[in-house]
C-alpha cells in the first residue's frame, strides 16, 4: 500500500491469517481505498476465515472483506455444497461482503458463477434474481406444486430482487411464505388466491388465469419488466 502501484480509489490487499500482522491491521483502518481479500491454505478454512473476522471486529477494522478459497477436482455439485457451507456460514453471521471463488478442475465458468450468485443470493448478500418459497406439499395440496411453481418460474424467473411464494393450502401457507413480496397459494380445487405480502388481493381465481392475475398485479405495483428478446445469432 506504500508503491507507486497504488490506486487513488480502488486496492485489493490479499492476506491469510498468519499475514494479518498489527502493522497491516493499523494500515488498512486508515486507508478508504483498501478492500481486503482473504483466503485460507488451513484444512478448517472457515474456521480460521471467521478467526480473521474476529481480528478485524477487536481491532474496529471496518475494512470491506471478500471471502476468497480455493478449491480442486470436484464436480459442480460438491463445489457447491463445499463452497456454500464454507463462504455461506460466514456470509450469514454478516461477515464479508463479496465472494471469490478460485476452483480449478470444477465445472466450467458459468456454472461457477452461478454457484458464486447462488451463494450470495441465499445468504442475502446480492440478490441478483428471482426468489421461490414453496411448501414441501401434503394432502391439503389440490394441485401439482411442482408443476404449478415451475409454470410461474418460466414466466417470472427474469424479475431481479422478487420473492415468490407458490403454497399448497392456505392452513400454513401464508405462514410459511412470511417473507415473500407474493404468494400464490391455492385455496380449494383447481382455485389461487393472490397475496402481496401478508395481504390476500384476489380469491378464488381459476387456476388457469392465475399466473397472468399474478403478473397484471406486479405489473400494477410497478415490479414488473418484460423478458429481454434474446436474438438469434446466425
Amino acid at each position: 500500500m506504500e508503491n507507486s502501484n497504488v490506486h487513488p480509489k480502488l486496492n485489493f490487499i490479499y492476506a491469510t491469517l498468519p499475514e494479518l500482522s498489527i502493522d497491516l491491521l493499523s494500515k488498512l483502518k486508515c486507508d478508504t481505498t483498501a478492500v481486503l481479500l482473504i483466503d485460507t491454505n488451513n484444512e478448517h478454512g472457515m474456521a480460521e476465515e471467521r478467526r480473521l473476522f474476529m481480528e478485524l471486529i477487536n481491532t474496529n477494522c471496518q475494512v470491506p472483506v471478500i471471502i476468497g478459497r480455493y478449491y480442486n477436482s470436484l464436480s459442480p455439485k460438491s463445489l457447491q455444497l463445499y463452497s456454500a457451507t464454507d463462504i455461506g456460514a460466514l456470509l450469514i453471521d454478516g461477515l464479508g461482503d463479496g465472494i471469490f471463488l478460485s476452483p480449478e478442475d470444477c465445472g466450467i465458468p458459468s456454472d461457477i458463477n452461478q454457484t458464486a450468485f447462488g451463494i450470495l443470493q441465499a445468504s442475502r448478500t446480492r440478490i441478483s434474481k428471482t426468489e421461490y418459497i414453496s411448501c414441501p406439499s401434503c394432502g391439503r395440496t389440490l394441485f401439482d406444486l411442482q408443476e404449478t411453481t415451475a409454470l410461474v418460474r418460466e414466466r417470472t424467473s427474469h424479475l431481479k430482487g422478487v420473492k415468490i411464494a407458490v403454497m399448497g393450502c392456505i392452513v400454513n401457507g401464508p405462514g410459511e411464505m412470511a417473507d415473500a413480496d407474493y404468494g400464490y397459494v391455492g385455496t380449494g380445487v383447481e382455485k389461487i388466491s393472490l397475496y402481496r405480502g401478508y395481504e390476500v388481493v384476489q380469491s378464488k381465481i381459476p387456476m388457469e388465469d392465475a399466473v397472468d392475475a399474478l403478473i397484471e398485479l406486479m405489473k400494477e405495483d410497478g415490479v414488473w419488466q418484460d423478458a429481454p428478446i434474446l436474438e438469434a445469432v446466425m
